[in-house]
């Protein structure tokens, strides 16, 4: 075991006999401590742990790769030393030649290349400026199987035309079983990279990812959208909650499961209820007017 490992396992206070499953657990503690954090100095602290556990996850899934290796060259017996050269010796070989073949390749068509590219900045900066950053996260599915959301993309804009372009892309997060309640540890990790590094505007959340998230983590106030007496503060859609840094009851989200919106895209999920936010702190207004649009729809029967 190298020293950064075991400096990882003493950071934590873990032995290294401690299970998966145990790892797990206290990771996801972590992950939920990360709301309460106020001072540079527990942030700091919070990093270093974060980066503790990944090293510590990553090292355990390189043993398992490793192991099942040796599994796999188990059935050569005695010659599994030499199988295992063999196939090194395959696979440079391979990389070799495909490494050939692609440099012949990039030599008769590197030029197009360089001018498809050049095509498509020159689409990209033709576009509309992105209007939002909208993020899925929960029990959804796209219905376009090959993973692409552009049919998402242009359905939120026909739903809401005010906009003209948005970014938007779908961060599965499936329970660990029918009829149950809680997340798929993995994905919920997964989960946590996506928000950290995407940061999106508008967060569009099934019921299970709000109660993990915990309400205000972040959330903007979406108190000024019942100014104007349209929606209703008590409107059992309203999700209230109390904000933890600032005691005060807010409104967090509004459950458009059965708006039009929600039935216009393109997308699959089992959901007893679908909470959008906003976590964006630039253009809240703009944010705002699009949750109060979708929110003032006439339900869906």
């Amino acid at each position: 075991m190298n020293d950064n490992l075991k400096q990882a396992y003493v950071r934590l206070d873990l032995p290294e006999t401690v299970t998966r499953e145990e790892l797990n657990k206290r990771f996801d503690l972590l992950l939920k401590r990360r709301r309460a954090l106020s001072t540079d100095e527990e942030i700091a602290a919070y990093e270093a742990d974060f980066r503790a556990y990944k090293l510590i996850l990553d090292t355990w899934d390189e043993q398992e790769i490793q192991q099942a290796e040796d599994e796999r060259l188990a059935k050569y017996g005695r010659f599994s030393g030499t199988a295992s050269k063999w196939e090194t010796f395959m696979r440079l070989y391979k990389t070799h030649v495909i490494l050939g073949i692609i440099g012949v390749l990039v030599l008769i068509f590197g030029g197009k290349a360089l001018y498809d590219n050049y095509q498509h900045r020159q689409y990209l900066a033709s576009l509309p400026p992105v209007d939002a950053t909208i993020m899925f996260i929960g029990n959804f599915g796209a219905k376009d199987t090959s993973g692409k959301t552009d049919e998402l993309e242009k359905a939120i804009v026909a739903a809401y035309p005010e906009w003209k372009r948005v970014e938007a892309n779908i961060v599965y997060l499936p329970r660990t079983g029918e009829g149950s309640d809680t997340l798929d540890m993995n994905h919920m990790q997964k989960a946590v990279v996506e928000l950290a590094a995407n940061r999106p505007d508008i967060l569009i959340l099934d019921e299970a990812t709000v109660d993990w998230i915990g309400g205000q983590t972040g959330f903007q106030n979406l108190e000024p959208i019942t100014a104007d007496g349209k929606l209703a503060a008590d409107d059992t859609r309203m999700k209230w909650g109390v904000n933890e840094e600032t005691g005060k009851n807010e409104l967090f989200g509004v459950d458009i499961l059965k708006s039009p919106f929600i039935s216009a895209m393109p997308i699959d999920y089992n959901a007893k209820s679908i909470i959008i936010s906003v976590l964006g702190e630039s253009n809240k207004d703009k944010l705002m007017a699009f949750v109060k649009h979708i929110a003032e729809e006439p339900a869906v029967k």
